[in-house]
Formats: C-alpha cells, structure tokens, sequence
C-alpha cells in the first residue's frame, strides 16, 4: 500500500495526518474550568457559588424554591421549613425540635436524617482510615505530606494546611473519644452509620412509637398522632404561651379550656366520639388515657390490632380537623359523622391489605 492511499484510509477512520493530533477517540483536548452536571470541575477549591445549580435541582426536587447557598445549615433549613410549612418560608418556633425530629422512629423522632451530623460521620471515615492507616494512595500522601512521624490521635494542623485538611482534623478532635487502641467504640471496624449513631448520643426507646408508627395508619394520621402524644399540637394553652391568644375556651364544648388533655378525652364532643368508637368495636378500653391503653393493649390477633390502632389514630385525626373547622367556619359536626368518616378510612385499609 502506498503512503497516498495509506492516508486516505486512516482519515476514513477519522485520524488526522501532519502536525495535527490522531485522534481514535473522538475526544477533544478541553482547559480547567469545564462543567460535569452543571458544577465547574477545577483543580482549586470549589467555593459555595459554584454549587448553585446543583442546590437549585435538589430544591426544586422539594418544593421548587430558589437556593443560593449549599451547607449543612441551609440544608437543613430547607427540610425544616418544608415539615413545618409545605414550603420554603416558617418563621415560628417548630413545635418539636429538629434534633428530635432526627431521632429514629422508636426513639421518638421522624427518622430523617440529620446532614451536620451525618457529613461529619462522612468525614470520620477518612479519620478512621488514618487510625487504621489504610492502604490507599491518598492516607500515604496525607501522611507523607501532613502528618509524617507524628501521632495522629495527637496531631494539630499547621496554619498553611488547606482547608479541607484542617476539617478533618476537626472531625477527628470531634470523634476522638470514640476511637481507643486502634478500635472504634470497641469494634474493629468504623461505618458511616455507626459514627453517625455514636454523634447522635444515647438514646431511649418511647413506649408509643408502635401505635404511632403502626403499619396499618394513615401518614397524616401518624404525624398527627405522633405531635398528640408528646403534646404539641398548636392547643390554646399552648397559644397563649406564646402570646398569640387571649382566651383558652374550647371551641366545641364552650365550657372548659382547651389543653391537649380536655382535646382527647375531657370535651364533650371528644368523650361522645369515643363512646361511639368503642361501640363499634365492642371492646372495653377506658374513656381516659385511651392512647396509653392502646400501647398495652394485647390481643391473640396481630392484624386485629394494627387496625384497631390505625382506627384510634383516625378518630385523632378527625377530632384535631373537627376542632381546627369548629374554630374557622363555627360549625360542629354529629359525632356520628366523625366515626363514620373513620369507619370509611378503615372500610379503605381492609380494601389495600386483602
């Protein structure tokens, strides 16, 4: 083959001849900056403005609002305001604390996750890495260039380290006293999960997250079950507390005032509801402290269970709406309206579990 047609065959595999580059690939030779999924790849530090697309994204994911800013704060700015409000602005005190609201379920919490705490469980992993001086090519790079001979469990960072590496080092001050003798909290092996459980603290398990989180209940039911039991809901007592009211008169009886326990058992309106849940059902449980009657309650039955206990966070439900609408519009409705719009929400479990 001579070299005329030699060229013209290689240039019908795309290859280029003379001072150009051969290219098999197709790729093009690019700089620094250049943008993978909308976030500038660069070999220096990304500052927080250069994450702004990818906030943008994960919001409008959660309510389509607008973010500028990508921290744990924020973050969880967001997640907070979206479970108190259904959007992006809440300006109140929250009724339950963040903190417990990132409890597990059995601890009293929502399960949801919280992102300080978790990112620094992230980091504690390099940490343990360097512990168990892993091998992998960046904890030889780090102690080459950073720690060298020293101790790592006594190292401090110098003023010219980067910041990342200084964020480590905290996390390591942090998390020390988890580590002993090359072993995290007396195991031989460090997870993300276990750290972060460790950051949370010790944790105690609440009697009522069975009925509250019970697999038969409906999710507006359970969380509005899950504030009744831990006495948060936005009751007048409450309200006048926080000064937005003057007068704690309950709104259905007009007699008594309105405390979370007059709401469930002492009004009128609620102590017929429950005779005529109890009716129904034909079981003898107590007109007062129903809910913690619920949590001991055993029965041969696990199903029957589950769906007495859904019922009971109905009937919750329904009279936390009736008093809400009561307040608003000024009308009460029969108690036999309540329990049959519970008997349709159970009418509907048994259709979704057949």
């Amino acid at each position: 083959m001579n070299r005329e047609k030699s060229d013209i065959y290689f240039n019908g595999l795309g290859m280029q001849t003379g001072n150009e580059v051969l290219n098999l690939s197709g790729f093009k030779e690019g700089q620094f900056p250049f943008r993978y999924l909308g976030i500038p790849i660069s070999h220096k530090r990304m500052a927080i403005g250069d994450c702004s697309r990818l906030v943008e994204k994960i919001v409008m994911r959660i309510g389509n609002w607008g973010a500028r800013k990508l921290d744990s704060v924020w973050i969880e700015r967001i997640c907070r305001n979206y479970l108190w409000s259904g959007g992006d602005q809440y300006v109140k005190s929250p009724p339950v604390s963040w903190e417990n609201v990132c409890k597990a379920k059995k601890f009293g919490g929502l399960g949801m996750i919280d992102c300080r705490l978790w990112n620094v469980a992230l980091i504690g992993k390099y940490v343990w890495w360097l512990v168990i001086k892993a091998d992998h090519l960046w904890i030889k790079w780090v102690n080459h260039v950073y720690i060298k001979d020293q101790d790592w469990m006594h190292y401090q960072p110098t003023n010219n380290s980067s910041w990342t590496w200084r964020k480590i080092c905290q996390v390591k001050e942090q998390m020390k006293a988890g580590f002993n003798n090359g072993r995290w909290d007396n195991q031989d092996h460090c997870s993300v999960a276990g750290g972060y459980a460790w950051l949370q603290g010790v944790q105690h398990k609440v009697n009522w997250w069975p009925l509250v989180w019970n697999r038969m209940n409906v999710h507006k039911h359970s969380f509005i079950l899950w504030l009744a039991v831990q006495w948060r809901l936005m009751i007048k007592d409450r309200l006048i507390k926080f000064g937005i009211i003057a007068d704690a008169t309950c709104d259905m009886c007009m007699i008594q005032q309105e405390d979370h326990h007059h709401l469930l058992y002492g009004c009128q309106f609620s102590v017929q509801c429950w005779n005529l849940f109890r009716d129904w059902l034909k079981i003898n449980m107590p007109l007062v402290g129903v809910l913690e009657w619920g949590v001991q309650w055993r029965c041969r039955s696990l199903l029957k269970k589950q769906m007495i206990m859904a019922a009971m966070a109905a009937l919750v439900y329904q009279i936390w709406t009736v008093r809400n609408k009561c307040r608003i519009d000024l009308q009460l409705p029969r108690p036999c309206r309540v329990i049959a719009e519970v008997k349709a929400n159970v009418r509907l479990l048994n259709l979704t579990t057949m």
